[in-house]
């Protein structure tokens, strides 16, 4: 029996939606990890570095600095839902973020980026402050049609 490749879909998908709707944005990083590693590993280790503790952390899928504005984006192209909780989850840890100390005081807008359109999603998404932001390409519609979604 042969295994499926597996497709970093999600990573492209929100490459391909910050580069289109931010093209203006500061900077960006990807699979950002956020928040400061936990306090009794570094302590017990102060001769590492701090990218030593990096799997200890959790990753946004992309930061974007943009009008003044960090933008935390998630990406979801099949349980938009989910990604809701991720960014909750992830809000209060971007201002504590070390390598974003520099943007540490710039307010935090939260994107909940999906190709499909689910009015429950962006209605509960809507009382936590997080902007859905609807965003397809066709390979993102082929991909989702492969699995009886589109």
């Amino acid at each position: 029996m042969s295994r499926k490749e597996y497709v970093q879909r999600e990573r492209l998908y929100v490459q391909e939606y910050v580069n289109e709707r931010y093209p203006d944005r500061e900077f960006v990083i990807y699979n950002v990890a956020l928040g400061p590693p936990p306090e009794e590993l570094t302590r017990a280790h102060p001769e590492l570095d701090i990218n030593h503790f990096r799997r200890w952390r959790l990753y946004g899928d992309a930061i974007v600095g943009w009008r003044g504005v960090l933008l935390l984006v998630e990406a979801k192209l099949r349980d938009a839902q989910s990604g809701i909780g991720y960014l909750i989850q992830y809000a209060p840890l971007v201002p504590q973020t070390p390598e974003l100390a520099n943007y540490a005081n710039r307010p935090v807008q939260l994107r909940l980026v999906t190709p499909r359109a689910d009015p429950r999603v962006i209605q509960v998404a809507a009382t936590q402050g997080i902007t859905v932001d609807i965003f397809s390409k066709p390979w993102v519609q082929e991909y989702l049609a492969s699995l009886g979604l589109a």
